[in-house]
């Protein structure tokens, strides 16, 4: 379950309000779990600076259509 104060967070930093955004959000970062596992990273505490680091590079690389999707990607690759 992911904490609200962890998908309001992501919002702001998105730049985001909707409440469907908020489920979107939820969702990508679900993903970006099962990513860091699959990559042998297991995720145990998601208040960790470095796994919401993680979180928030991964959802603003996936989310929407920015022209810095790219570099947000190799951001979070390379911290993974």
């Amino acid at each position: 379950m992911i904490h609200d104060d962890l998908t309001e967070l992501l919002m702001r930093r998105i730049r985001v309000k909707s409440d469907v955004a908020a489920e979107e959000i939820e969702d990508l970062v679900q993903a970006c779990i099962k990513d860091l596992e699959i990559g042998g990273v297991y995720v145990t505490d998601l208040e960790e600076p470095l796994c919401k680091q993680a979180i928030k590079l991964y959802c603003k690389a996936h989310y929407g259509y920015d022209k810095d999707n790219e570099k947000f990607g190799a951001a979070y690759a390379a911290l993974k």
